[in-house]
């Protein structure tokens, strides 16, 4: 029993201490309610358990495209932690291989796991079918899911930009604030008034429209 309490020489203890120790990673755009927040941590907790570990931290970007780093501050964080060597854990779950990014260069996605392996943190992806271990068939798995994330990106940008040319084709007003002597007016699919959307407003319908109309006569006035 003695011998137990014993620390064998080249016994590394702060290793030993973040082996079961574990942070998070989630973050949330505005896609999917089944990407949300609690849905995902619910999903992160569930594999945790499963595998024995704690979960000590928890990073997070929410509202934040998946496209860059820009404005993801909990990426960012993370990233900084585990290369200044302030990371007390030695896992970073993370819902699936979107979550973590949908970078338009796949090689962008693997950069920043690569920093984390070469500080000795793991990412395991919670919800996919593969286990993240460097096997010729995950790496090639996580490689596509990775293609897929930057492509779903691509298509539904294209998708966007398409609809938002459509609406500005008919005469409605797309997104941005107004200019002087102009306001937003709000109307339903038969063209009828449902008034003045002030400043932060926004429509609550897909199917009800933004039109402009001239301001107070004032504005308009000084506009002439």
């Amino acid at each position: 029993m003695g011998k137990a309490l014993v620390v064998r020489k080249g016994t590394n203890l702060a290793k030993l201490i973040r082996a079961d120790r574990a942070a998070q990673y989630v973050r949330m755009s505005t896609e999917l309610q089944r990407y949300s927040i609690e849905n995902q941590a619910a999903a992160i907790a569930a594999y945790a358990q499963d595998k024995n570990l704690t979960i000590v931290r928890t990073y997070r970007d929410e509202g934040r495209s998946g496209l860059t780093t820009k404005g993801r501050a909990g990426l960012i964080e993370l990233i900084d932690d585990v290369e200044s060597g302030r990371a007390d854990f030695d896992h970073v779950l993370v819902y699936d291989v979107s979550r973590w990014g949908r970078f338009q260069d796949v090689d962008e996605s693997a950069h920043y796991e690569f920093l984390c392996k070469q500080n000795g943190v793991r990412i395991a992806y919670c919800a996919e079918q593969f286990d993240n271990d460097g096997s010729l068939l995950s790496s090639i798995v996580k490689n596509i899911k990775r293609v897929m994330a930057a492509e779903y990106s691509r298509e539904l940008s294209i998708k966007v930009h398409t609809g938002l040319c459509r609406i500005a084709g008919l005469g409605y007003r797309v997104g941005a604030p107004t200019t002087f002597g102009l306001r937003r007016e709000l109307v339903d699919e038969n063209e009828r008034s449902k008034g003045e959307l002030r400043k932060g407003d926004r429509k609550s319908l897909k199917t009800d429209r933004v039109r402009l109309r001239r301001g107070s006569e004032d504005e308009v006035a000084i506009v002439r």
